[in-house]
């Protein structure tokens, strides 16, 4: 008889909006010690954002930031955990860090009202072919002059498996929360003594045990799993078959453009599906909302 895991993955969907969704304090240490800001600056407080203010992006799982928070000096802060890495993952962390900084002003304001925007993102997959480092911050300089620096928009990826794959590891309170992503598995029975004797960390873990999670939360994150791994077989197979066929651009394009509509039609379906599951459990549709990150009038509609 197997034995039932005792933990959840932290980085799943449902497991990561439970942990730095619902509880600020540990957005914050996550977020002091991955982001460079300025010198004697640390986050304490932290106000979430609604989901139907969060920015969109197109496609499904990662069709909304899984974190959207500010803090009380108005800066925004947006964390994604993102796995099945893509190319085109680049260009939405822009597209949503930009969308953020731009939707702080209402029709008519000044400028001057505009305050930073900070994205961080954790990745599986490799981000930067040939180099060593896992962590990789970004931000607009001036391309003669790098200490002349655009402060609106900063970016910073960290990659979790080149991290897991390192052989020495350190101690800092990054290296702690990269621990977490890395080493918390189902398959985990007795965490390591170092992240437990962190406070923060140690808090984390507890939100992973099974035993806080309920029937439509538990049912939520296998499917999540499910989505992650339709998601991989649809890149394999589009993969496999370009390097099969050889085909010339035109057909590549047709067919790359058609494996996306029909993953955007099979997403659509599976969110259907999940909302009336869900309604089937007896979960009104802002409860469906919190647990999901969707809009309730798009609930509404696939009710």
């Amino acid at each position: 008889m197997m034995t039932r895991c005792k933990y959840y993955s932290p980085v799943a969907d449902v497991t990561f909006r439970k942990v730095f969704g619902e509880h600020p304090d540990l957005t914050a240490s996550l977020l002091n010690a991955f982001l460079p800001l300025e010198a004697g600056r640390t986050i304490t407080e932290l106000r979430y954002l609604p989901p139907e203010l969060m920015p969109e992006t197109p496609a499904r799982k990662h069709s909304i930031v899984d974190v959207h928070c500010t803090d009380s000096a108005g800066a925004t802060f947006l964390v994604e955990m993102q796995l099945n890495w893509d190319t085109d993952f680049f260009q939405r962390v822009f597209f949503n860090a930009s969308k953020a900084y731009v939707r702080q002003l209402k029709v008519g304001e000044q400028f001057k009202l505009l305050q930073p925007v900070y994205s961080l993102n954790f990745v599986s997959g490799d981000l930067h072919k040939g180099l060593d480092e896992w962590y990789h911050p970004y931000q607009f300089v001036h391309i003669y002059h790098t200490d002349r620096v655009f402060d609106g928009l900063k970016i910073v990826f960290a990659e979790m498996d080149k991290y897991r794959g390192m052989p020495l590891k350190g101690d800092t309170k990054k290296d702690l929360w990269m621990r977490y992503f890395t080493e918390m598995t189902e398959e985990t029975r007795k965490p390591a003594p170092e992240l437990l004797a962190d406070p923060d960390i140690a808090k984390a873990i507890n939100l992973l045990e099974i035993i806080n999670y309920n029937e439509a939360e538990e049912y939520l994150y296998d499917k999540y799993w499910d989505a992650v791994s339709i998601e991989a077989t649809w890149k394999g197979i589009g993969h496999r078959e370009g390097e099969k066929e050889g085909l010339e651009e035109g057909l590549r394009r047709g067919r790359e453009e058609g494996l996306q509509q029909g993953r955007e039609e099979g997403r659509q379906e599976e969110r259907r599906n999940l909302v009336r599951n869900l309604s089937a459990k007896g979960l009104d549709i802002a409860k469906i909302a919190l647990l999901t990150g969707m809009d309730e009038s798009e609930i509404g509609e696939l009710l």
